[in-house]
């Protein structure tokens, strides 16, 4: 059985389900899954969890997305990338090219964004690209995301109909770096969409961190310790308090500053260095705590 996570540099033209199924053919089993879908058209880091690490997605989920993105000026696409159909033009001689940097760089910080059309967030119970598909217009979700870095890195290359660069950008989970291309666009004057992307980040892994698809082996597991490696970590070692970790009790705030010597938020509990689970304070009973995420059971820590 293994437990942890691989860092895997996705190629193109696979979903992400088709890394899952690669990994549960190299592991021989079947708890595998990834921490947030990339399009086939999308490259980059893709975080494979396995074993009893699959409960760490929600965690892993709420750190920062890392993507290198190709804007493309001159045309939009019903899907606002390289994929859709071109539905509208702008001649590209309206652009000041000399505000592309100042416009970038106003993007910085919180900013409302529109949910694109083609996307999995549900209006009325049903996903918004059902919607497009069948062309019926819904009124689509306007969401306050954040852009924690913006910078453009390449030249800008212009041709007849088109002007390119290249951005990097850091941001909070559920921003949609297509729907960035589009909003940079509308700024300028012009329509534009992205025309590539790459991820760079996503669970707290860098890019330079993974391992193309091809060349994994079971031995590029991520250990779930190495993963967490930014939440305080203790050591339990009575017997009592390793008994109520691992069967999950709940602890009032006083037990727990007994057990750990402080107050914490959050805490992951380990036994001879093997991760027994989190526990946070609870987040409706006051003078409580309760488990988070629990990776080993009692019965496991006694094999």
């Amino acid at each position: 059985m293994y437990n942890g996570v691989f860092a895997v540099d996705k190629p193109e033209g696979m979903t992400s389900h088709d890394v899952v199924t690669r990994v549960r053919r190299l592991l021989k089993m079947k708890k595998v899954g990834h921490t947030g879908t990339l399009d086939p058209a999308v490259t980059g880091v893709l975080p494979i969890v396995v074993g009893s690490a699959t409960q760490l997605t929600e965690i892993l989920q709420e750190r920062d997305k890392g993507y290198r993105a190709t804007v493309t000026l001159g045309f939009s696409t019903n899907t606002e990338d390289q994929t859709g159909k071109v539905v509208e033009t702008s001649d590209i001689r309206a652009v000041d090219i000399s505000k592309i940097d100042e416009v970038i760089e106003s993007f910085l910080g919180d900013y409302d964004q529109q949910v694109p059309a083609y996307s999995s967030v549900r209006v009325n119970g049903k996903k918004l690209y059902d919607y497009a598909r069948k062309g019926i217009e819904v009124e689509r979700p306007v969401r306050t995301v954040e852009i924690k870095e913006i910078t453009r890195v390449s030249d800008i290359v212009e041709d007849k109909d088109t002007i390119c660069f290249d951005i990097d950008v850091i941001c909070s989970k559920g921003t949609y770096i297509r729907t960035l291309a589009v909003d940079i666009g509308r700024k300028l004057g012009i329509h534009a969409h992205m025309s590539k992307l790459r991820r760079t980040l996503s669970c707290g892994i860098k890019l330079e961190e993974t391992t193309p698809l091809d060349h994994l082996s079971k031995e590029d597991l991520i250990p779930i310790l190495d993963v967490l490696d930014d939440i305080p970590r203790f050591e339990i070692t009575e017997e009592n308090d390793i008994f109520r970790i691992a069967t999950g009790q709940k602890i009032t705030d006083i037990d727990m500053i007994k057990i750990i010597g402080s107050d914490l938020s959050r805490v992951l509990f380990t036994v001879e260095e093997k991760p027994v689970g989190i526990y946070q304070k609870h987040p409706t009973k006051t003078g409580w705590y309760k488990p988070f995420k629990m990776f080993l059971t009692r019965e496991d820590l006694m094999e």
